[in-house]
């Protein structure tokens, strides 16, 4: 699963691993770890961007940090080639590991899922929409970032026009939980009845 900036992603996430009993594995917060636990990634990080990216604790500020490479293509490249392998490498595993224990639905939540090729490892892909005025409020209101701020994050994305070409199944995020979740429960049958024809299983009526 993929989406735009602030287009509550996350939280369609959290709803469809609901309906199918999943569990997900998320790149965010994965690279929260890895940033705060990965001893190499961290050496690797201050050796780069020193004392600018550390907070008050001596740890990586991942607002710091977010600061310095989202007004830098260039320092938002060498972060990416810096983290994108660890997290990627750990998302694997715990993908791996749900797939071994027999889990029927992995919600992968990843930002990137297209431009890691996360999208490749995935049997189906949806796509998060919303509109810019919805996605500035949430900004503003969740993150307190301004429109400038988000203009910067998407930047440093596909385009959301892209990334919804790209995926099988899209989710307009615009309107309430309830009209998000009932979009989602109808992605679910159709895969779940697209599962059942593949595997040569007759269809519900």
């Amino acid at each position: 699963m993929s989406g735009a900036v602030a287009s509550g992603k996350t939280t369609v996430a959290e709803m469809l691993a609901g309906l199918v009993g999943g569990p997900i594995v998320s790149a965010d917060a994965i690279a929260h770890q890895v940033l705060a636990s990965d001893d190499e990634v961290k050496r690797a990080v201050i050796a780069r961007w020193g004392n600018a990216c550390l907070g008050a604790d001596g740890g990586i500020s991942r607002a710091k940090l977010a600061e310095i490479v989202f007004n830098s293509p260039a320092d938002l490249a060498e972060l990416n080639r810096i983290i994108h392998p660890v997290i990627l490498r750990r998302m694997r595993e715990l993908i791996d590991e749900a797939r071994s224990e027999g889990a029927p639905w992995i919600v992968v939540d990843a930002a990137l899922l297209h431009e890691t090729g996360l999208d490749a490892i995935c049997d189906t892909t949806l796509f998060v929409l919303s509109d810019w005025n919805v996605r500035a409020e949430r900004a503003r209101r969740d993150r307190g970032w301004g429109e400038d701020e988000l203009r910067r994050r998407d930047a440093a994305q596909l385009p959301a026009e892209r990334k919804a070409e790209l995926s099988d199944y899209t989710v307009n995020n615009n309107g309430s939980p309830n009209e998000t979740k009932r979009q989602i429960e109808n992605i679910v049958k159709h895969i779940q009845r697209h599962r059942r024809k593949f595997n040569g299983q007759p269809e519900d009526p």
